[in-house]
């Protein structure tokens, strides 16, 4: 009976790994199948470009450039992907942004961004010693046409790579300026430019000032020179101005935020397996007063710079809401020097909130700009200056709460 009992299990036991083979090859299978679908799926798509391509070689009677039809297929591709900040870019247009990045341009030399309300490329700032200031081009003119296209036909990012370039090329623009009876034509040479982007000065009062342009390559540095010097001359207060700074690299704005925060969570990435990345600050901390100006052209890093300070209580932010920006871009380079800027993962708060979802930073104190404030305000002076006037204001009362209440550094 015993020996029966136990044949009966070793039965069970083959017939257990039996059916585990049975499901496991079943779920091999599956999943083999699916992606044979799927592969049959893409291989048919790549056969319909194919096609497409044929008819075009066979009948059309125009002349066309083989390269240029192959970009706009690509650009097409990852322009449908329906994210504003991934797109395609040519060999020159990838070198354009990669040196953009190291601090280096190539370009006319101006900062912009995208006027959705006239469709063109809104002018923000223009660099010095630039051929957009020879050009004089000037903050706030509205491009409205590049090399004969008109931005609302092929779109802002299309025309931010057309008007970078080659070195020694010439753009064509069109520009629409306020005031103005007529548009202005202008044809300008791109070439190579060094960016400043921190300016630091002292401001009335013994508060120092520090304006970051954008987060490129070696300002981090720059940033942490120039506070240094700022403590030097003993200010009572920092201001930092990230106001029309479009973002840039995720690493240099952890570097300039260490300093300045407490010990803790900067941000967190994530990527598409769900892989996250932690970037913490150490316990050094800058124990100044300080406030952040931002407005709607603060942008990525510029949003999660003043996002830190704001939830540490480290800063009062004085100004506008931000973009709203949550998405991390890579770029990538292909074979032939041509390259992606791809969204490859989304960042969040140290408390863990998305920027696209809150739809960008909340000033602690709001104060909006008039237009005719805005069409100037690279003309303002520091007392026209609303948003800046409000942060000085908010600086001080930080001053005057933290001497009425003094934090002694003497462990208890």
């Amino acid at each position: 009976m015993r020996k029966k009992h136990m044949m009966t299990t070793v039965a069970l036991m083959l017939l257990t790994a039996a059916l585990t083979y049975c499901i496991t090859l079943y779920a091999s299978e599956r999943e083999y199948n699916a992606k044979l679908a799927g592969l049959s799926d893409r291989e048919a798509e790549y056969a319909k470009i194919a096609e497409v391509r044929g008819y075009i070689d066979k009948y059309y009677v125009g002349e066309f450039d083989e390269k240029t039809i192959n970009d706009g297929a690509l650009y097409g591709m990852v322009a449908m992907l329906g994210d504003r900040w991934s797109y395609y870019l040519t060999a020159e247009q990838f070198a354009s942004v990669v040196n953009s990045t190291n601090s280096k341009i190539v370009g006319i030399g101006v900062n912009a961004s995208y006027d959705t309300d006239r469709q063109a490329v809104l002018v923000l700032d223009v660099y010095e010693d630039s051929p957009a200031e020879y050009a004089k081009i000037q903050p706030f003119d509205r491009i409205v046409s590049v090399d004969g296209e008109d931005v609302a036909k092929i779109g802002y990012d299309a025309a931010i790579k057309r008007i970078t370039g080659t070195v020694g090329t010439a753009v064509s623009l069109t520009i629409e300026r306020e005031g103005a009876s007529f548009p202005i034509n202008l044809s300008i040479t791109r070439r190579e430019l060094d960016v400043q982007s921190v300016k630091s000065k002292i401001l009335d009062g013994n508060l120092g000032y520090v304006k970051i342009s954008s987060f490129d390559a070696n300002v981090d540095k720059d940033v942490a020179s120039a506070i240094e010097n700022l403590k030097k001359a003993n200010v009572r207060g920092i201001i930092f101005d990230v106001r029309n700074n479009p973002g840039g690299l995720l690493q240099v704005m952890v570097n300039t935020l260490d300093p300045l925060l407490p010990e803790g969570i900067i941000i967190k990435e994530e990527n598409k397996k769900g892989e996250a990345t932690t970037h913490f600050s150490d316990a050094n901390e800058l124990n100044l007063p300080m406030a952040v100006l931002t407005n709607e052209y603060s942008i990525s890093a510029a949003e999660f710079f003043a996002a830190a300070l704001q939830e540490t209580d480290k800063a009062e932010i004085v100004g506008e809401a931000t973009t709203g920006k949550g998405l991390a871009q890579s770029q990538i380079q292909l074979k032939d020097g041509s390259g992606l800027i791809l969204s490859v993962s989304k960042y969040f708060t140290g408390r863990g909130e998305s920027l696209e979802d809150t739809g960008g930073i909340k000033p602690d104190i709001v104060v909006e700009l008039t237009e005719e404030e805005e069409k100037n305000f690279y003309l303002l002076t520091e007392a026209q200056d609303r948003q800046l006037q409000a942060a000085i204001t908010a600086v001080n009362e930080r001053i005057s709460k933290a001497t009425q209440n003094p934090v002694s550094d003497e462990a208890e």
